[in-house]
């Protein structure tokens, strides 16, 4: 029998009442998952180098266990808790790694949110210690290897015995070993010693000559070092020439720079290039560079009677190093980004002074004028009637460390590039405070 119109009504509002119930229940559902739905869960794990302690020290954080029980993870916001630009992103499997440049313990906070807008969160701590600067020191009677915290404070021998020790040169990378170089009976050798004073190691074994001044590679991989040795064992001022060896492998190393006399090896933190020192037609010195394979002068490039990237003020030892007429205990540093390079040179009628230049030889500034320029601070503090000489960059960019001879007395300044709570930027500060002993050959990390 065919409905009616009412019938058909009835229907109609049936299908309609039953459309918006099911609508209803949906939305009552979605209401119900949002309002009991699980948070994400935020998950991170923090690699910390465990050898690396100074800064900067550069962290790797792992969020890829985070996860979203309900739905998906849409964002995460990391803050790494010393002030610097959040990370953030989309996807917790990225690969996050972050310099921190000061001591210090930071909260660490990771947040990630899932797509009804619920949020994750938790927490770890990294924990920087200070900059440290490593330096030979005669307070105990003999040269012999001290470390500090580099605003003068902590100061204690990691090398300490009856023989002199020199020219310390901390590893690239961990920069938990320092190379160094000893004297005993009558000729100097390099070894090599944990930053905790254990695990000292007799690196080269030569009896007739002395090996002095090594450098660690970028990659920690060769230590480059100066020595008078020669095929016929009969060491001289003339035979100084630049050898580099494995410092693994104990025993003597193979030449690397031929050319005689050349000594104050310097390798780049950032490459191959390897700065080094000889002397020149005109009876002074020149800082060379060896690049690709290739040597060059790289200032000056003229013969002059001036002494480049050598001082010997204020430090005598027991044994004499035998070094060429002109050359000293100084040799050229790099800054930490491989772009300038310090030195000292007694160009400046006859004073020893700080200069800096870029990497290429340009650009040549007393370190006086490179900190005004480069920070827009005036100072006249740095550059003396003092000598002034072995200088070395704090990698965490809070300044130059160098040496001063003052009165016949040396002890380590540092000019700074940041400010304190009680100095400028430009203030020199004294790290070491004798008028007895002498404190010289800064290192630090870089």
């Amino acid at each position: 029998m065919p409905a009616t119109g009412k019938t058909a009504g009835r229907g109609k509002r049936k299908i309609l009442i039953t459309a918006l119930l099911l609508i209803g229940l949906m939305v009552g559902l979605a209401a119900c998952r949002g309002f009991f739905g699980q948070a994400p869960i935020a998950l991170l794990t923090i690699n910390k180098p465990a050898n690396d302690n100074e800064p900067p020290v550069t962290v790797n954080f792992d969020m890829s266990q985070s996860n979203a029980p309900d739905g998906v993870i849409v964002s995460y916001d990391l803050d790494y808790g010393d002030g610097s630009n959040h990370a953030t992103g989309t996807n917790v499997d990225d690969n996050l790694s972050h310099p921190y440049m000061k001591a210090g313990t930071f909260t660490v906070t990771l947040t990630v949110i899932n797509g009804d807008g619920r949020t994750g969160m938790t927490t770890g701590t990294v924990t920087i210690g200070p900059a440290m600067v490593t330096y030979a020191t005669d307070n105990a009677g003999n040269y012999d290897i001290w470390r500090m915290v580099a605003d003068g404070s902590g100061a204690a021998a990691v090398v300490n015995t009856g023989d002199d020790e020199l020219f310390p040169d901390l590893v690239k990378g961990t920069r938990d070993k320092i190379a160094y170089a000893a004297g005993h009976g009558g000729v100097w050798n390099i070894w090599k010693v944990a930053v905790t004073g254990l695990s000292k190691t007799q690196l080269t074994t030569q009896t007739a000559s002395n090996q002095i001044q090594p450098s660690w590679s970028s990659d920690g991989s060769w230590i480059a070092y100066a020595s008078n040795a020669d095929t016929t064992q009969t060491p001289s001022a003339a035979t100084w020439r630049i050898y580099k060896m494995d410092p693994t492998v104990p025993g003597i190393g193979t030449a690397l720079i031929t050319q005689t006399p050349s000594w104050a090896p310097a390798y780049s933190p950032v490459s191959d290039d390897l700065l080094f020192v000889r002397t020149n037609s005109a009876g002074g010195t020149t800082i060379w560079k060896r690049h690709g394979g290739t040597d060059a002068p790289l200032y000056p490039t003229t013969g002059t009677a001036d002494h480049y990237g050598d001082a010997s003020s204020g430090v005598t030892v027991s044994t004499a190093l035998n070094l060429p007429a002109g050359a000293g205990i100084s040799r050229p540093a790099w800054s930490p980004d491989g772009l300038k390079i310090a030195f000292s040179t007694d160009k400046d009628a006859g004073t020893i002074n700080i200069y800096v230049m870029d990497a290429d030889g340009s650009n040549v500034k007393t370190l006086g004028d490179y900190v005004d320029a480069e920070y827009n601070v005036t100072n006249s503090g740095i550059t003396t009637t003092d000598a002034e000489f072995s200088p070395y960059w704090l990698e965490d960019g809070s300044g130059l460390v160098f040496a001063r001879d003052h009165g016949g007395v040396v002890n380590l300044y540092k000019v700074l590039f940041v400010a304190t709570d009680t100095d400028p930027v430009g203030a020199v500060v004294q790290l070491t405070s004798s008028t007895t002993y002498n404190s010289t050959m800064p290192a630090a990390k870089r």
